[in-house]
C-alpha cells in the first residue's frame, strides 16, 4: 500500500511530563457517558475519568463542532489485554486528561456493532499490516481515519495521544490529505464493484487444495505463530472432502482437530474450547471462552465424526454442547456471550487463566490416589510453565490417553468431572450475559444437527426454546434486533443477524421439530432481509444504514461466516426447501463468486455457499432438490454397516425401487460400485397418482436401508442414492446424493 501515515515524533517522556503539565488546567471535569449502555463491557469503564461517549451521532457532532479529533477504543467484554489497557491507561488520571482535552473519545463494543469494528479493524491492519483488541483508531473530526494502534503500554500510549495531537495541530494538511487517500482506499475496499461470474465446483477444489499449502502437518492448524480455530474454513474444507471425497482435506482439519483437543486450547475439564492459542502447539489460550467457538467448533467435529467415525470427536462435540447449555443458557434458553479470560481475585486485580489452571496439589486435593497417574497424563508438574500454575494437554487423544489409564472412557470422564466440580468453587471469571441473535442462532443450528447425528432429542428441545425465545424477544413488526442485555433489547439486527436465524430455522425444520411451522417463519424473513440489506448490482449490506466510513459488504469470515454467505445459504436454502426456484439466490451467488475465489481462506464460507447453491448441501443430513426428502447417511463401524434414513415431507411419495412406469426412476443406493440387492428394499404399495391413471409403485412412509461396507484401506469409499419425489399432481426431477465415509 503506497499510503503512508504523517510521521508521529514520539516525544521522550520528560516531554510528555511537561505537556501533561500544561494540559491539565485546562480541562473540565469528565463526563463518562456509558454507564446506562446496553453493554457489559462498555459499562465495565463507566467509572473512569475518561470522558467516554458510546458511538452515536452526539459525539461525532462535538468532534465537528469542537474541531477535536476522534478517538476511537473497540473492545468486548472478555477480553484480557482490554482489561489490560483499561487498568494501565484508560484508569490513569494523567492519560484521561489529554484523552478529554484534545480528543473526543468512544467506546465500541465490537460485538454489538460488529459493522464498526470490521471498518476500524480494517483501518489498523492497512496501517501496521496486523490487528486485535484493543483497537486504537484516531480519525479527524469528520471522521476519516489517519493513524491506528492495538494495545499500547501506559507511557507508550502517552506520548502516542501527545504525538498525534502535535501532528494534528502543526501539520494538519499532511493528516487531511493522508485521512482522505485512506478513506477513499477503504471505502473502495470495503464497497467496491463487483462482477458477475460463475465458478465450477473443480475451480472450488482447487481453491481448496491450495488454500492447506500453509497446513502445520505436525501441530495441526495453519501457519507457525498464535493459532485460531478458523471453523469457517474447516467446515469449508470438509463440505469438499463430504462432496468430493478429497483425503487430504479432510486430512487437514482431522490433524488440526487432533491438535486442538490434546492442547490447552481445549478446557478438558468443563468441556468447550478458548478463542485461540499463542502458540503453535495449541498449549497456551488466551483464555475466554466465545459462544460463536463452541457453537462452530461443535459442529466441526460432527462433521468429521460422521465421515470418519472417531469417536474422540463425537464425545469432545458431547461435551462442548453439554458446558454450553450447562454454564452458558440463561432462563429463558437463550445463550450468552462469553466467558472472561481474567478472573478478578479478592484483592481486586485480575488474573488470566486463574480459573482453569492447577496446581498438583489442587488435583490430588480433588483426585486423592487417582491423581498421580491423572497428573502425568495431563502434564501437571511442580513450577508449571504458566505463572507456576499448569494447563492441562495431552500427550495422545482422551481415548488413546483413557486405555493408556487403564479406564473406560466413561471412568475417565467421571474422574474429570471430580475436578470440575472442585474447579466450580473457584471465582469464576465474570461471564458477558449479553444476548447475540446471530451467535445464539448458529448454537441452534448445531444442537439440531447434534441431536441428529448424537441421538440427543434433548438437544432439539433446547435449539427449540431458544429460538422461540429469540423470536419472541428480537423480533418486533417488520424488524429484528441483535442484542438482549440486562432485559433491554437493543441495535438494529444486521445483515448476518437476519441471515444466521434464517438458517437455524431451516436446521430445525430439517432435524424434526415441530413446536412450529419454521418453513413459514423464515419465508417473511428473508423477504425482509432482501429489503433491509439488498441492492441490484452488487453484494449485500451488513447495515441497513451505512456508519463509520460508508456502506460494507461483508465478505470476509470473522467469528462466523460472513453475512453474505450465511445470506446466500439461507436463501437458496429456503427455495430448496419449499420446492420453488427464485432469481435471487442465483444473482447473489453470482455476485460472490470471484470475490469468493480472490481469498479462498478468508471467504471459504462463501464457496460453502456456492457449492450448496449448486449442488445441494453436503452435510449429514441431505436434502432433495425439492424439499420433499431428507436423507441421513451414517455408518455402523461395529458391524460395517451403512445406514440411510430417508424421510419424507407430508404430502409426498418416493417411486420405489421397481417403479412401473419406464419414464419414473426408482430408488437405488450404489454402495462402492455394488449396487443393493433389490430384495434390501422395502415393499412399495401401489395406487394411482392424479397425473397417471395407471397405478404406480410408491414408497409413502419414512425408511431405512442398510448395506455393508467395508471401510478397510487408506481410500475413501462411496455411496450413491438417487430417489424421485412425486406428490399427487407432478413428480420432481430425480436427485442424487453423494456420501463418502472414511
Amino acid at each position: 500500500m503506497s499510503i503512508q501515515t504523517p510521521r508521529l515524533m514520539v516525544a521522550p517522556m520528560r516531554i510528555v511530563t511537561l505537556l501533561l503539565t500544561l494540559l491539565l488546567p485546562i480541562t473540565a471535569m469528565a463526563e463518562n457517558r456509558l454507564a446506562r449502555e446496553s453493554s457489559l463491557y462498555l459499562r465495565q469503564h463507566a467509572d473512569q475519568p475518561v470522558d467516554w461517549h458510546p458511538w452515536g451521532q452526539e459525539a461525532l457532532d462535538m468532534a465537528r463542532k469542537t474541531g477535536k479529533p476522534i478517538f476511537i477504543s473497540v473492545g468486548y467484554a472478555a477480553c484480557h489485554w482490554c482489561h489490560v489497557m483499561a487498568e494501565e491507561s484508560f484508569d490513569n488520571p494523567a492519560i484521561a486528561e489529554i484523552l478529554n482535552s484534545r480528543f473526543i473519545s468512544i467506546k465500541i463494543d465490537r460485538e454489538r456493532r460488529p459493522d464498526l469494528d470490521e471498518q476500524f479493524m480494517l483501518v489498523t491492519s492497512a496501517l501496521t499490516g496486523t490487528a486485535g483488541w484493543p483497537n486504537s483508531v484516531f480519525l479527524t473530526p469528520d471522521g476519516a481515519p489517519y493513524y491506528a494502534g492495538g494495545y499500547f503500554p501506559p507511557d507508550d500510549f502517552a506520548q502516542l495521544l501527545v504525538a498525534v495531537d502535535v501532528a494534528w495541530q502543526s501539520d494538519r494538511e499532511e493528516v487531511l490529505r493522508v485521512a482522505s487517500e485512506l478513506q477513499t482506499m477503504l471505502r473502495g475496499y470495503l464497497d467496491g464493484q463487483t462482477e458477475l461470474r460463475n465458478v465450477s465446483s473443480e475451480e472450488i477444489t482447487k481453491a481448496a487444495l491450495n488454500s492447506v499449502a500453509s497446513l502445520d502437518e505436525f501441530n495441526g492448524g495453519f501457519g507457525t505463530g498464535l493459532k485460531f480455530p478458523r471453523e469457517s474454513f474447516l467446515l469449508f474444507l470438509l463440505d469438499q472432502a463430504a462432496r468430493h471425497g478429497q483425503s487430504d482435506l479432510l486430512n487437514a482439519v482431522t490433524l488440526t482437530l487432533d491438535g486442538m483437543i490434546r492442547g490447552g486450547i481445549h478446557d478438558h475439564v468443563g468441556g468447550g474450547f478458548h478463542r485461540y492459542a499463542i502458540d503453535p502447539e495449541w498449549l497456551t489460550p488466551h483464555f475466554e471462552k466465545m459462544l460463536y467457538n463452541q457453537a462452530l467448533m461443535a459442529r466441526v467435529l460432527l462433521r468429521a465424526y460422521v465421515l470418519n467415525g472417531n469417536n474422540d470427536y463425537s464425545r469432545t462435540a458431547t461435551r462442548t454442547l453439554d458446558y454450553v447449555l450447562r454454564d452458558m443458557r440463561g432462563d429463558e434458553g437463550m445463550f450468552f456471550t462469553a466467558q472472561d479470560a481474567d478472573t478478578i481475585l479478592p484483592t481486586g486485580e485480575r488474573e488470566e487463566g486463574r480459573f482453569y489452571v492447577w496446581t498438583p496439589e489442587e488435583i490430588t486435593a480433588a483426585l486423592n490416589t487417582d491423581a498421580v497417574p491423572f497428573m502425568a497424563a495431563f502434564n501437571i508438574i511442580e513450577d508449571g510453565l504458566f505463572e507456576g500454575r499448569n494447563i492441562p494437554n495431552l500427550g495422545q487423544s482422551p481415548l488413546e490417553t483413557a486405555a493408556l489409564l487403564g479406564l473406560s472412557i466413561q471412568e475417565f470422564d467421571s474422574r474429570l468431572e471430580r475436578l470440575r466440580i472442585k474447579r466450580a468453587a473457584r471465582t469464576a471469571p465474570v461471564r458477558d450475559e449479553k444476548i447475540i441473535l446471530s451467535w445464539n442462532a448458529e448454537m441452534i443450528a448445531t444442537l439440531a444437527e447434534a441431536a441428529t447425528i448424537l441421538d440427543r432429542p434433548d438437544y432439539l428441545a433446547a435449539a427449540e426454546t431458544a429460538a422461540l425465545a429469540l423470536l419472541k424477544r428480537l423480533a418486533s413488526e417488520d424488524r429484528l434486533h441483535r442484542v438482549i442485555y440486562d432485559d433491554v433489547v437493543d441495535v438494529p439486527a444486521q445483515l448476518a443477524d437476519y441471515a444466521a436465524l434464517g438458517r437455524a430455522l431451516l436446521a430445525l425444520h430439517d432435524h424434526g421439530s415441530t413446536a412450529t411451522d419454521w418453513l413459514s417463519v423464515a419465508d417473511p424473513l428473508a423477504g425482509a432481509m432482501q429489503t433491509l440489506f439488498a441492492d441490484p448490482d452488487q453484494p449485500m449490506r451488513m447495515t441497513e444504514t451505512a456508519a463509520g466510513l460508508g456502506p460494507l459488504r461483508p465478505l470476509d469470515d470473522n467469528e462466523i461466516a460472513s453475512g453474505n454467505a450465511l445470506a446466500l445459504g439461507f436463501v437458496s436454502g429456503l427455495d430448496r426447501r419449499m420446492t420453488r426456484t427464485g432469481d435471487f439466490a442465483p444473482r447473489l451467488a453470482a455476485l460472490l463468486a470471484a470475490r469468493g475465489l480472490e481469498r479462498p481462506d478468508r471467504r471459504s464460507a462463501i464457496l460453502t455457499a456456492l457449492e450448496t447453491d449448486r449442488l445441494g448441501p453436503a452435510t449429514p443430513l441431505r436434502v432433495s432438490s425439492g424439499g420433499a426428502v431428507n436423507a441421513v447417511a451414517r455408518v455402523d463401524r461395529t458391524t460395517a454397516q451403512l445406514l440411510v434414513d430417508i424421510a419424507l415431507r407430508d404430502g409426498w411419495h418416493l417411486n420405489a425401487h421397481t417403479p412401473l412406469e419406464d419414464y419414473l426412476i426408482g430408488v437405488s443406493l450404489d454402495v462402492d460400485g455394488t449396487p443393493l440387492t433389490a430384495t434390501t428394499y422395502p415393499a412399495p404399495v401401489t395406487r394411482s397418482l392424479g397425473f397417471s391413471a395407471a397405478p404406480l409403485a410408491l414408497y409413502e412412509n419414512d425408511f431405512a436401508l442398510t448395506a455393508p461396507l467395508d471401510l478397510s484401506g487408506d481410500t475413501p469409499k462411496r455411496a450413491t442414492l438417487i430417489l424421485q419425489a412425486c406428490n399427487d399432481e407432478q413428480c420432481l426431477p430425480p436427485d442424487e446424493m453423494v456420501f463418502w465415509f472414511w
